[in-house]
C-alpha cells in the first residue's frame, strides 16, 4: 500500500452477554468514504428469549491509546431515532492481537462490555488498509 494515511474498511463488535444475550455490531466503509465513523452501522440485539431486533441507528465511539489500540467505546443504539431513549453501553479493554496479511491490518480488542446494566464480554475489531 501507499505511504499515505491508514483507511479503515470494517469495524464489528460481538458481545455475549451473562445472561445468554447477544450483540453485534457491523460497519463497513463505502468505496468513496474517507473518515473513520462515515460508515452505516448495522446493529442487532438477540435476547435469549426474544426474537432478534435491528437498530434504526447505531452511534459507536471509540478512545485510543497511543499505541492505536481501541481502548474504550461507547454505543448508543436507537430503535426509533425520532423518539424514545436508546441504549446505552459501553466497553473497556482486556488485551488485544494485531494481525496482518494481503496489505489489511487488523485489531482485534478483547472487551468487557455493559449494555444497560447487562454484563459480557465480546470483541472490536478494526480493519484498515496499511498506510
Amino acid at each position: 500500500m501507499s505511504g499515505g494515511p491508514a483507511k479503515v474498511l470494517r469495524r464489528s463488535i460481538g458481545i455475549v452477554f451473562a445472561d445468554g444475550g447477544l450483540l453485534t455490531l457491523s460497519g463497513t466503509a463505502s468505496a468513496d468514504g474517507d473518515r473513520h465513523g462515515d460508515e452505516p452501522l448495522l446493529a442487532v440485539l438477540c435476547d435469549p428469549d426474544a426474537a432478534p431486533v435491528a437498530f434504526e441507528e447505531a452511534l459507536l465511539s471509540t478512545e485510543y491509546g497511543e499505541d492505536g489500540v481501541q481502548r474504550r467505546a461507547t454505543l448508543e443504539l436507537w430503535l426509533d431515532p425520532e423518539g424514545g431513549r436508546p441504549l446505552r453501553g459501553a466497553g473497556t479493554l482486556i488485551s488485544s492481537i494485531a494481525a496482518e496479511a494481503d496489505g489489511i491490518e487488523t485489531r482485534i480488542a478483547f472487551f468487557r462490555w455493559a449494555l444497560e446494566g447487562r454484563e459480557g464480554l465480546g470483541h472490536y475489531e478494526i480493519a484498515r488498509t496499511r498506510g
